[in-house]
């Protein structure tokens, strides 16, 4: 055992892994490359965490909550759509501008590990604006579209752009900071396209 704090030694430990989750993945991560990076020896790794698999579980559960709070604080606010949806638009943008590599994190490991991401409280404001989106539907204050293809648009025209940051920085030939210009304005693009197809008044 370290003489450090263990409160700062099991903190050190989930900051390392968070970083080398989100750069390599869960099957791309070993226990040393965690210890490594924490700047501690494995076996202690080990002693505060027992396995990997319960170190990811924890720490997608901290990305998870921590990342999505503002947005789903968002949803479950009771704001008229006209307010809600740009807002929804701009909190993704926020988050995936400050952690472009999380998209691809989140994807790949929710489709390659499901049995070891248990997201919580199964995100009971999603469907609080789904059932938003649906009575507003009924009543005629948006077109008639099933909820869940705008909630699909709102994430997707955000969460792309990062995805598809090498392919488009390269076709284009922009650098880090053309791209966060080309970003921001997509992202006005996607808030103009969102309204102007949902409130046809």
């Amino acid at each position: 055992m370290s003489d450090e704090n263990p409160q700062c030694t099991e903190q050190k430990i989930k900051e390392a892994a968070r970083k080398v989750f989100i750069e390599k993945g869960f099957d791309g991560t070993t226990t040393r490359d965690i210890a490594e990076v924490a700047g501690i020896n494995q076996a202690l790794t080990n002693y505060y965490f027992r396995s990997k698999e319960k170190l990811f579980r924890l720490i997608f559960e901290d990305i998870y909550r921590e990342y999505f709070q503002e947005i789903f604080s968002i949803m479950a606010q009771p704001l008229e759509l006209r307010v809600k949806i740009p807002q929804l638009v701009e909190a993704h943008f926020s988050l995936f501008h400050q952690n472009p590599d999380l998209p691809l994190f989140l994807l790949s490991e929710m489709r390659r590990h499901p049995d070891l991401l248990t997201p919580p409280s199964k995100d009971r404001p999603v469907f609080f604006f789904l059932r938003q989106l649906q009575q507003a539907a009924a009543e005629g204050q948006i077109r008639p579209v099933a909820p869940m293809h705008v909630l699909q648009l709102v994430m997707a025209n955000i969460q792309f752009m990062y995805l598809s940051r090498p392919i488009t920085m390269e076709i284009s030939d922009l650098d880090e900071a053309a791209h966060a210009d080309f970003t921001r304005r997509h992202k006005d693009i996607v808030i103009d396209m969102l309204m102007s197809y949902l409130f046809i008044v």
